[in-house]
C-alpha cells in the first residue's frame, strides 16, 4: 500500500513539473516575438488602421522587424555583445517611431507607443527584471517612446 501510495505522489509531482515546464517554454521561457504579420494585424484592429495605412505601415514593420531579427541573432551566436546592439536597438525604435508618425494620428502613435511601453514591462516582469530583461530596448514589437 505505502509503495503505491509513493508512486502516486513521485508519478503527481512529475506530470505537474512537466507541465509547468511545458507552459513556461509556451508562454515566455525562450518567446518567440511576432511575426510583422502579426504586429500588422494587432495593428490593424486595436489602432483602428484604415486600409490605406495597413499598406503604408506593413513594409515599415517588416523593415525594423528583420532588422531587430538580425541584431538578436548577433546577440545569439556571440557575434555582438549586448550593450553595443542596445544601443543599437534603442536607434530602430526611434526610427521605426519616426517613419510610423509619417503614416500614423498623432493619436494612433501616441496609443501605439504606450502599447509598446506596457508590452515591455510585461516582458520585464516575466524576465524577472534581470538580464533577460534588458530586452526592454529591443523595441521587439516596434513603436518607440
Amino acid at each position: 500500500m505505502r509503495m503505491k501510495l509513493l508512486y502516486a505522489c513521485i508519478l503527481g509531482l512529475f506530470v505537474s513539473t512537466v507541465s509547468v515546464f511545458a507552459q513556461d517554454e509556451q508562454s515566455g521561457g525562450d518567446h518567440q516575438p511576432p511575426s510583422a504579420d502579426q504586429i500588422v494585424s494587432m495593428m490593424q484592429s486595436k489602432l483602428s488602421l484604415t486600409q490605406d495605412q495597413v499598406t503604408a505601415v506593413t513594409p515599415i514593420i517588416e523593415k525594423y522587424t528583420s532588422k531587430r531579427e538580425e541584431l538578436r541573432q548577433s546577440i545569439q551566436d556571440g557575434s555582438a555583445d549586448k550593450d553595443s546592439i542596445r544601443g543599437q536597438m534603442k536607434q530602430l525604435k526611434t526610427d521605426e517611431s519616426q517613419e510610423l508618425s509619417q503614416v500614423l494620428s498623432a493619436d494612433q502613435l501616441s496609443q501605439w507607443q504606450q502599447m509598446m511601453s506596457q508590452h515591455r514591462h510585461k516582458q520585464q516582469d516575466n524576465d524577472g527584471g534581470s538580464e533577460g530583461g534588458n530586452n526592454s530596448e529591443d523595441g521587439s514589437h516596434g513603436g518607440g517612446e
